[in-house]
């Protein structure tokens, strides 16, 4: 009896482990952790804007028309053909200006009659101006020589100096002028410039004596 016992414990026994051992295979969790690291790249753009910005620079040139003024005060004449005569004349330069308005269209003529008995006239400084527009050449004779001046001899042969540019001119300004010591008459020192009709034109001079006396004139045109 007491085998049979102890049997009956040891199958009690045996059936109970293996109930246990069963229990554990089906209750019991095999947990697996994948552990997975994750690297993320971030990429930084970094977007520069230039900006450029253009300057324009507008340069607006203003030309003024300036009427250069005269050495003396102009005297209106009009339009007449004789602007001065005289039949003497100052040891010292004197001033002569004249407001001229032209009567046509086309070539005129600015000239001096001289003559001096006694001594020379001498003459520098001739202008013509329309506007600030100076209408003749050589006007100081700083060329050192009479053209495009021309002189011409329209009361006959003349005895004398012709008028011309010398070395013993004496000058109003400059290195150089005109002198004039025609004897017996008048000779004539002259230039041509185009005019325009209705056109103002203002012509002025330095005249200058060697000395008065009988036997000098200047007669002054422009026609």
């Amino acid at each position: 009896m007491c085998c049979c016992f102890a049997a009956i414990v040891g199958v009690v026994l045996l059936l109970m482990g293996l109930t246990a051992l069963l229990t554990y295979i089906f209750t019991s969790k095999h947990t697996t952790t994948m552990l997975t690291t994750s690297t993320t790249a971030t990429t930084t753009t970094s977007t520069t804007t230039t900006s450029t910005t253009t300057t324009t620079t507008t340069t607006t040139t203003t030309s003024a028309t300036t009427t250069p003024t005269p050495p003396c005060v102009p005297t209106s004449v009009g339009s007449a053909n004789i602007l001065y005569t005289a039949a003497t004349g100052s040891v010292q330069y004197s001033c002569f200006a004249y407001a001229w308005t032209s009567p046509t269209t086309g070539p005129v003529t600015l000239a001096f009659q001289l003559r001096n008995d006694p001594s020379i006239w001498n003459l520098d400084d001739v202008t013509v101006y329309a506007g600030a527009t100076e209408m003749l050449n050589n006007t100081g004779f700083e060329t050192g020589s009479l053209s495009p001046w021309v002189r011409t001899t329209p009361n006959g042969a003349c005895g004398g100096v012709a008028g011309g540019v010398y070395p013993y001119c004496m000058p109003f300004s400059g290195s150089y002028a005109l002198c004039d010591g025609s004897f017996g008459c008048a000779d004539e020192i002259s230039q041509q410039f185009t005019a325009t009709a209705g056109q103002l034109y203002i012509v002025s001079f330095w005249l200058k004596a060697g000395s008065t006396g009988a036997g000098i004139s200047v007669t002054v045109t422009l026609s």
